[in-house]
């Protein structure tokens, strides 16, 4: 009996420790998921998206539309999805949602030159220049310097973005800024067609 006994224990205790094994080894089965779908997410998204691209570029939307919706499932957070879905809207003609969309993109990532510029150049369409101005600054803010990684941003966001505060500036009627950022265009784009200030002297 008392053999038994020992042999029950020595059994239950053996259970035991291969169920916490058991639950060890799930959890890190977990964990590594876990892990590799955070490595592998953007790299998802980033390939969903070029197809998104690609499907644009040849005029079939409503497939576009459909990447980008795949996209956001992995990632609701993705500025470029966001970009991308309102560049679809805008196309369609229903600016309202190309509206909520670019708004998504600059939220998620403020760095977002294109997104910035292009909502930018929704208010502007619509006369809404005093709207349209933070966004141009943000442009000008992240100045001509590199690019986000896996984005294709070129540099010229900043030029476009400066002419546009100016072109706003003057619309509503802010000189001190207008002459600022006349300026500014001259001293980085000595080519854009506004003439230097003539020098002056002390007498």
């Amino acid at each position: 009996m008392e053999d038994r006994l020992i042999l029950y224990h020595r059994q239950r205790r053996q259970r035991q420790q291969e169920r916490k094994e058991l639950a060890a080894q799930s959890c890190y089965s977990l964990i590594i998921v876990i892990i590799a779908l955070i490595v592998l997410r953007p790299l998802m998204v980033s390939h969903i998206l070029s197809r998104a691209n690609a499907y644009s570029a040849v005029g079939q939307l409503d497939e576009s539309r459909r990447q980008c919706d795949k996209a956001l499932l992995i990632d609701d957070n993705s500025s470029d999805a966001w970009a991308q879905l309102a560049r679809i809207h805008k196309t369609k003609g229903d600016r309202e949602a190309a509206f909520d969309a670019y708004t998504r993109a600059v939220q998620a990532d403020c760095t977002h030159r294109a997104a910035n510029f292009e909502l930018g150049m929704l208010y502007t369409d619509d006369n809404q220049h005093q709207l349209a101005i933070p966004y141009f600054e943000q442009v000008r803010r992240l100045g001509s310097g590199t690019t986000v990684p896996g984005r294709t941003e070129p540099a010229s966001y900043y030029r476009a973005a400066l002419h546009m505060l100016l072109q706003c500036y003057e619309k509503v009627g802010d000189q001190v800024k207008t002459e600022l950022t006349r300026r500014e265009i001259r001293v980085f784009y000595p080519d854009s067609g506004y003439p230097q200030p003539s020098p002056t002297y002390p007498q």
